[in-house]
């Protein structure tokens, strides 16, 4: 399905910085020198929010034009707005902080978490170094792969009336948010039987 193109990219960049901003917030709750002071509930609420933000967001990045001279280009050029790279960018850095610590994955070298025993300072410098300051790879990524599923996703409701297509897409939000929930709440099973899976590959009896 085509994408409806409406939107000039400085029309809506406001808004994109207001995503950008709460993505930003959202990133920063998940670091471990703030994330226990942050209420349980605040954080299940980011969460929650954070899928129809996601849908929302990409309906309007979906519809904005940003010229003639930006078809041949690649996406993560193509996209000739700051806001609207800084909002995916930091969205998937936000997925990415959650996954992460719910599955108790580590990255290494390129890891946002920081070890246990180091200073509260060097530690956040840390956090916002691998966070904060990956945006470009981050947002390469996003543009390779978030940003492409967002537009198939939302194209179809962009060409609904809006009150309905914006409740629809809240709606659909908040669904996978519920399926969020469920995967992160298996976690630990799930890392779990991944490994074990894998040692039986790789060390058959």
């Amino acid at each position: 399905m085509a994408r409806k193109q409406d939107l000039e990219a400085a029309a809506v960049a406001p808004l994109f910085w207001l995503f950008a901003l709460v993505f930003a917030a959202m990133v920063l709750s998940r670091f471990d020198g703030f994330a226990g002071q942050v209420p349980v509930q605040a954080h299940a609420a980011l969460l929650w929010a954070s899928f129809p933000l996601l849908l929302v967001a990409g309906a309007l990045e979906g519809r904005i034009t940003y010229g003639e001279h930006t078809r041949r280009m690649p996406l993560w050029m193509a996209i000739d707005s700051r806001p609207v790279r800084y909002t995916f960018a930091l969205a998937l850095t936000y997925f990415g902080l959650v996954a992460l610590q719910a599955f108790d994955v580590s990255l290494g070298v390129v890891d946002p978490r920081a070890p246990a025993e180091w200073p509260a300072t060097q530690r956040l410098v840390w956090f916002l170094g691998f966070s904060f300051g990956m945006s470009f790879a981050n947002y390469l990524a996003a543009a390779g792969v978030l940003i492409p599923a967002l537009r198939v996703l939302t194209a179809p409701f962009s060409r609904l009336p809006a009150p309905l297509g914006l409740g629809l897409l809240v709606a659909l939000g908040l669904g996978l948010a519920a399926a969020a929930f469920e995967l992160l709440a298996h976690g630990p099973q799930l890392r779990a039987d991944v490994a074990e899976t894998a040692a039986r590959v790789w060390q058959p009896e």
